[in-house]
């Protein structure tokens, strides 16, 4: 009888630690705060479109026609949290290199404020996120009148000071004709072995309404889906320092025309990198559903400008994805350089990290296998992506002065699509930065 007691105290106390732990074990993961771990931003409902929408009050009525005309631009973010996160999202109008201004007539915190995001659970087996939210502005509650940069960023109500997220925008009031040619070109790499294609950028732009063409003072161009490398042409000498800042190699740049004969914005000898690489996780067969570690099939090879596969043009491509598949996975990536090392630092560059990779996207060595090796998770999607080389900046930790042409090489075959913003400086409202034109084109075409 003593015993059977004994044992019955036995389990109720191994039952209380259990109901104890359980319950700290519950305390810790509500007290850990939600978490970032993916967002992207893209123009209208289309995710493979660059983020922008058209001003909510145009300036001038007869706008000339510009490719990309949306409405709204959409926001999705995806957050570890135990429950929906309590966010708002606050924005703020910036200058044309992306630097934050303290203009209060174009931002006003109490107007530019939205809480509206829709939030969405992940897949019940999904662990390595667990809510979606979508926000679509402008909105109801949130009107953008001013053309130029815009920041969204998004705080918790628990700790309004940091944001968790910042995303990127752009908001165009059109106003200018604007095209944008393409040519090839060629640059010298720092290893006469690498290929050296390159591409040359014109804008040539002419007001419709009156504008003083003088005030047309900034051209910025970006690789299609790729908003965190900008190109500048300017004539403020402080824009175009961004590109000595973010690129590896010295680009030239000349600004033509005056008065009202229209504007001329040129940059010369931009690396043509190569074709994307493509990364199909949308097949099943391949990369089943698992929160286990997955490899590559083989090790991707180095290339010299070469390849034999198109891709979809640098976006995270879901469409064949049903919402409820919306996964990651733990993916481990190869790259076999035939046992050369690299001189700078291997990042992997792609659609999955918005191509800003920062060093959790930094590949190792593996001296037993003599392969770069990275393992990540990833959002189950087609992507695209390319190993580049580079260096991390010690101030805010992200890759700066990448380049591909290590172990992808240039070919201007690759024909990678360029959009160009074009900025006007408006002296009224205390002065600001407004994108009054954009257009669009590669090596094969303009739009």
């Amino acid at each position: 009888m003593r015993c059977f007691m004994l044992h019955i105290a036995c389990l109720c106390i191994a039952s209380s630690l259990c109901a104890i732990g359980d319950d700290i074990d519950e305390a810790m993961r509500k007290s850990v705060p939600p978490q970032l771990k993916f967002l992207r931003v893209y123009g209208g409902d289309d995710e493979s479109m660059p983020p922008i929408a058209l001003t909510s009050r145009p300036t001038n009525l007869r706008r000339p026609n510009i490719p990309f005309n949306f409405s709204h631009v959409t926001i999705e973010l995806d957050i570890q949290s135990p429950t929906p996160p309590q966010m708002f999202v606050v924005f703020s109008h910036c200058n044309a290199d992306w630097s934050e201004h303290d203009n209060s007539f174009l931002n006003d915190p109490a107007l530019l404020r939205t809480s509206s995001i829709d939030w969405r659970i992940a897949p019940p087996a999904s662990v390595w996120y667990s809510y979606t939210g979508t926000l679509k502005i402008p909105n109801e509650h949130v009107k953008f009148n001013f053309g130029g940069n815009w920041k969204a960023k998004f705080y918790l109500y628990d700790d309004p000071q940091i944001p968790i997220a910042i995303a990127h925008f752009f908001v165009v009031d059109p106003r200018v004709e604007t095209r944008l040619e393409v040519s090839g070109d060629f640059y010298s790499p720092r290893n006469t072995v690498y290929s050296s294609g390159a591409y040359t950028i014109d804008a040539n732009v002419r007001s419709v309404d009156g504008m003083n063409d003088g005030q047309l003072n900034t051209a910025v161009f970006y690789r299609l889906n790729r908003y965190e490398e900008p190109f500048i042409v300017s004539d403020i000498s402080s824009y175009e320092d961004v590109n000595q800042r973010t690129h590896a190699y010295p680009l030239q740049t000349m600004l033509a025309g005056f008065g009202m004969t229209g504007r001329r914005f040129r940059i010369e000898r931009i690396p043509a990198e190569n074709e994307y690489r493509v990364l199909n996780l949308a097949d099943y067969s391949l990369f089943p559903r698992s929160n286990a570690p997955l490899r590559m099939l083989t090790p991707d090879l180095w290339r010299n400008g070469s390849f034999f596969e198109k891709s979809d043009g640098g976006f995270m491509n879901t469409r064949f994805i049903a919402t409820g598949d919306r996964d990651y996975i733990q993916l481990e990536f190869l790259l076999n350089t035939q046992l050369i090392q690299a001189e700078r630092e291997v990042f992997v560059s792609g659609s999955f990290n918005n191509w800003k990779p920062d060093p959790s996207w930094l590949m190792k060595w593996d001296e037993e296998t003599k392969l770069y090796r990275l393992r990540q998770w990833v959002p189950r999607g087609r992507h695209s992506y390319l190993y580049m080389t580079g260096e991390v900046d010690a101030d805010n930790r992200k890759a700066i002065r990448l380049t591909s042409e290590e172990f992808e090489g240039n070919t201007a075959r690759a024909g990678h699509t360029f959009i160009g913003l074009i900025y006007y400086r408006e002296f009224g409202m205390g002065g600001f930065d407004s994108i009054v034109g954009v257009a669009g084109g590669s090596v094969y075409g303009s739009w």
